[in-house]
This record gives structure tokens, C-alpha cells and sequence, in this order.
């Protein structure tokens, strides 16, 4: 399928994707029984490795930026981030609004409308060859912003839902969006300044000592990032910008280029 889609001067990844729902378990592998059961089911165990997917994919991503360039174009990748959470949260409100809805359930599904995959947006400019571009750091930027802002129309959106009140407090938004900016701003910066340090160390002399480390530093931001109310490929993306400023950055980067290979091979040229 990826080989079709190719030859039809699309992304690859919209195969793959393609392929996935043909063969998931909402079609082909949930009509094909093995011993009585799907032989494609969803569940935790496949749960667990796309994420674990995602979070190398962003963490390989983010070190193609350094913290100083993503600030560079910090005002723009937030403008176009608010913009694409905005703009699909208003036209689904009023699309379903028009036919009906109620208004709760309208909010519930404009909600999901804003959802974006970075993991998606990373493979395609990879495979253009423009994801260290000006422009490709612009749309990654966004992307995070969009996670980010999107976390918190989520928030204010499940007090809606479980309080019954569909007219949020204009200070209570505004709060909820300073305190997740304040957690992933936190996020960036102990990054940045604590996992070069620690790469650094003469400690990791040993072999594959390195890289060991990196893949802990990678998912346990990831981890602190989930427990903060933010996505995990957030913190990936995170840990992967700060990865830059240390010593064996190349070195890292080949190894994490290699994991890359099994959890996300079309994301490479």
C-alpha cells in the first residue's frame, strides 16, 4: 500500500495508514477469527507500542532543533498552533450546531476536531527531506503548540461535561491555559539544562552507556510530562531538543536514527 500511494505521489505514511485500517480490527482483522478471536484486536499491549512509537519519532525529531531556533520562531509556531485549534473548534461548533445538536454535545464533538498527530506531521516533512527546513521547524512548532493549547480546551472542556455548565469562567480558561503553558515551558527547561549535564558526565564512558542513558533521560521526561497533564510525546520532543547541546549528540542521534528503523521505519529518507 505504501508503495501505491508512492507511485501516486502521495506520503507514505498515508498508506500505512490506509493499510492499517484495512487490516485493523474494525475491518478485516476484527471479521477474521483465530480459535474464535480477532486476529487484530486493539488493546493494551498495541496501545503501548504505538505510543512508545510516537515518543521515539518526536524524540528523534526534536533533535533536529535546538532550543534556540524553536525559539526564533517561537510567535509564529504559536500563532499557527492557536490558529489550528481555533479555527476547527469554531467551524465544527457551528457546522453542528446548524443541524441540531445539542449544545454540550456539540462542545464534546468540536472538541475532538482539534486534535492533531505530530508523529504524522514529523514522517511526512522526513520524507520530504524539509524537517530541519526553517519551514519544517515552523510546522513542528506548531504542532506542539497545538498539543499543548488543545490539552487545555480538554481540560475546560471534561469541568463542562462533569459540572453540566456549558459557560466556563473566562478566568478559569485563562488559568488553566498560564498553568500548562507554565508545565511544558518547566518541561523545556529542566531539559535542557538538566540532560546535557547528565550526558556529559565521564560516567558514560562504557560502552552503549550513552545511548542507555539518552533512552532513559527521553522517557522519563515523556513520563514527567504525562503526569503533568501534558502529552508524552510532548516531553519526547522536549528531551530530544536538549539532546543537542550535549557532547555525543551525533552519537546519539545515529542510535535513537537506529530505534527509529523499528518503531517508525518510513519516517526515514
Amino acid at each position: 500500500m505504501a508503495r501505491l500511494v508512492q507511485r501516486m505521489k502521495q506520503p507514505i505514511v498515508l498508506g500505512e495508514i490506509i493499510a492499517g485500517i484495512i487490516i485493523g480490527p474494525f475491518a478485516i482483522g476484527g471479521l477474521l477469527l483465530i480459535d474464535g478471536r480477532p486476529i487484530v484486536m486493539l488493546d493494551e499491549t498495541v496501545l503501548i507500542i504505538g505510543e512508545i512509537s510516537a515518543i521515539i519519532i518526536l524524540f528523534v525529531a526534536g533533535m533536529g532543533t535546538t532550543p534556540k531556533e524553536l525559539m526564533k520562531l517561537g510567535a509564529p509556531s504559536f500563532t499557527v498552533g492557536a490558529l489550528g485549534v481555533v479555527a476547527p473548534f469554531f467551524v465544527g461548533y457551528f457546522v453542528f450546531v446548524s443541524i441540531g445538536i445539542e449544545s454540550l454535545h456539540v462542545i464534546i464533538v468540536a472538541t475532538a476536531l482539534i486534535a492533531t498527530n505530530i508523529a504524522i506531521s514529523v514522517k511526512v516533512l522526513s520524507e520530504l527531506g524539509r524537517l530541519q527546513s526553517r519551514e519544517g521547524r515552523l510546522i513542528l512548532g506548531a504542532a506542539v503548540a497545538d498539543d499543548v493549547l488543545a490539552i487545555t480546551v480538554l481540560s475546560v472542556v471534561l469541568t463542562m461535561v462533569r459540572t453540566g455548565n456549558i459557560n466556563p469562567n473566562i478566568n478559569g480558561v485563562a488559568l488553566s491555559l498560564l498553568q500548562i503553558l507554565g508545565i511544558y515551558a518547566a518541561t523545556l527547561v529542566a531539559s535542557v539544562v538538566a540532560i546535557p549535564r547528565l550526558l556529559n558526565l565521564e560516567i558514560w564512558k562504557p560502552h552503549g552507556s550513552t545511548e542507555v542513558a539518552a533512552t532513559a533521560a527521553c522517557f522519563a521526561v515523556s513520563g514527567a510530562a504525562s503526569f503533568a497533564g501534558l502529552s508524552p510525546i510532548v516531553g519526547a520532543f522536549a528531551a530530544g531538543m536538549a539532546v543537542t547541546a550535549s557532547k555525543a549528540f551525533q552519537q546519539i542521534r545515529q542510535y535513537a536514527e537506529k530505534l527509529d528503523i523499528v518503531f517508525a521505519p518510513s519516517s526515514l529518507r
